[in-house]
């Protein structure tokens, strides 16, 4: 008995006896690893487990599609500060030259889109080579994308040159504004070129995901372009002053950066070891051939429905002045709204293109609706501020000299831009979709559908303002009828699903 009392009180006291001889941590990894292991070990199991589906459920999430979106959106945001602050500056002048920068400039989009809507097709189509695995290939695609401008910019930009003095008169604009709408134009115009390069580089970078590369390159054009157009403008700094023809050239010269830096990281060491963009530029026709069969229609939508979009502005700002000021600083934010979902939409559409690429579609649906919810989510965002700040956003615009002659620009102003709110939801559908929709392949389609629906709701306005006297506002809300259609036909094709079975990229 005695013998066990002490034994009894010899194992309990080990542990104790190991911490006055310093092994007190190694005793209690020896009474204590059983119990242990077996607990730490079930609990570790149970976490990778309970881990899986969440990792898996990342792909194709709004957590994946925000690092690469917000630079978009964000560099789209950076541009569009900048087209908002030289109209600003210009606003300072007239009313006059303020309608010119919205109408020279939209003709100056229009003719630009007819390229970089076809080169904006580089960006789902490296996306799908990079999901593929053939990184060489999407190389390859930056290359024909510059063999496109050397030779199709050219014809574009001549032909818009001589043609934009028969557009500007077929809407019996004259005077002052059509001298001002004429001289921006004509070195506005100018940008074709330098956009078509930023293109090819900036949808490269996109395709591959490194978007952050596009942001930086838009924050370096506006850094040189806001205190440049500033001080052509009024005459700053010893510079001349140039009204609204300097706010022209100073985006000419600020489009030469950003191609320099894509240049620059293009060349780079690791992308010249991972995509070979140090290799010979030659023809590849059946890239070449890809670029040109699902980038044109691309391209020619967004050609035709700008056609169609000058020529409903044409329409309203042969009204009055008044009406065409408000319809310069209506467009100009919703300009600025709607770039940044053109944003979301790129980004919706790299992630969808290279999970096609690598024929995981249920990702790629997955992708899609994720761009979809954060274009419903930013379109709340920007309804909120034009219901609460609606007359602000108006007198914003508004001369220093003369504001009693705004009052009229203010009373129509106002009401376009609160008939905005209704149809900025189904804008905010149709861009993202239809980003994702011709990123798979599918331009054959959104161009007929967007364009007709554009054209009609154009040349509906101008005939019932010959005939029956339409209003300034009921041609607003003719536009958002055709807005809202829009929405609701790209949303119920997309929803049907055939897009998920096309492939741009060959075998």
């Amino acid at each position: 008995m005695i013998r066990g009392f002490w034994r009894r009180i010899f194992l309990q006291r080990r542990p104790r006896a190991s911490v006055r001889s310093g092994r007190r941590d190694e005793a209690h990894r020896v009474l204590r690893r059983p119990r242990t292991s077996v607990r730490s070990g079930q609990r570790e199991e149970a976490h990778r487990v309970q881990r899986r589906p969440r990792a898996s459920l990342r792909s194709g999430s709004l957590r994946e599609l925000a690092p690469i979106a917000l630079p978009i959106v964000l560099s789209q945001a950076i541009d569009v500060l900048m087209l908002f602050c030289d109209r600003l500056f210009v606003s300072q002048i007239g009313k006059e030259q303020l309608a010119a920068t919205l109408s020279g400039g939209i003709l100056t989009f229009m003719m630009t889109t007819l390229v970089t809507g076809t080169l904006g097709q580089i960006n789902p189509l490296v996306a799908q080579y990079r999901g593929a695995n053939r990184p060489h290939d999407a190389t390859r695609v930056v290359h024909q994308g510059f063999l496109f401008v050397l030779f199709f910019a050219p014809a574009v930009f001549f032909l818009s040159r001589a043609a934009a003095p028969e557009v500007f008169s077929f809407f019996n604009h004259g005077g002052v504004l059509l001298s001002s709408e004429l001289g921006y134009f004509e070195i506005l115009s100018m940008t074709l070129f330098t956009a078509a390069l930023r293109q090819v580089f900036a949808n490269f970078f996109i395709g591959i995901g490194e978007t952050r590369m596009v942001t930086v390159a838009s924050i370096t054009a506006v850094a040189l372009n806001l205190p440049l157009a500033y001080a052509l403008t009024f005459g700053a700094w010893g510079l001349p002053r140039m009204g609204m023809k300097g706010a022209a050239w100073a985006t000419v010269i600020a489009g030469f950066l950003p191609i320099g830096i894509f240049a620059v990281r293009f060349f780079s060491t690791d992308l010249r070891q991972l995509y070979n963009t140090s290799m010979r530029p030659r023809f590849d026709a059946g890239i070449f051939r890809q670029l040109v069969r699902f980038g044109l229609p691309a391209g020619l939508e967004t050609f035709v429905n700008v056609g169609g979009f000058t020529f409903f502005t044409m329409v309203m700002y042969s009204y009055s002045p008044d009406v065409a000021a408000a319809t310069t600083i209506v467009l100009n934010w919703d300009m600025v709204s709607f770039l940044p979902l053109l944003g979301i939409s790129q980004g919706a559409s790299s992630l969808v293109g290279r999970f096609l690429g690598a024929g995981k579609k249920k990702l790629a649906l997955r992708s899609a609706w994720s761009g979809l919810k954060a274009g419903w989510l930013y379109s709340i965002m920007i309804t909120s501020l034009y219901l609460s700040a609606t007359v602000t956003l108006i007198v914003i615009f508004a001369p220093r000299e003369n504001v009693v002659s705004f009052d009229g620009v203010v009373a129509i102003g106002k009401t376009m831009l609160r008939i905005s709110c209704i149809y900025f939801f189904f804008d905010a559908t149709y861009s993202v979709l239809g980003g994702i929709l011709k990123g798979a392949g599918d331009t054959l389609w959104t161009m007929l559908v967007s364009n007709t629906a554009m054209w009609s709701a154009a040349v509906l306005v101008y005939q019932f303002k010959e005939r029956v006297a339409l209003s300034p506002i009921g041609a607003w809300w003719v536009l958002t009828a055709m807005v809202s259609s829009l929405g609701v036909l790209f949303f119920l094709r997309f929803i049907q699903g055939k897009w998920l079975n096309r492939l741009m990229i060959s075998a």
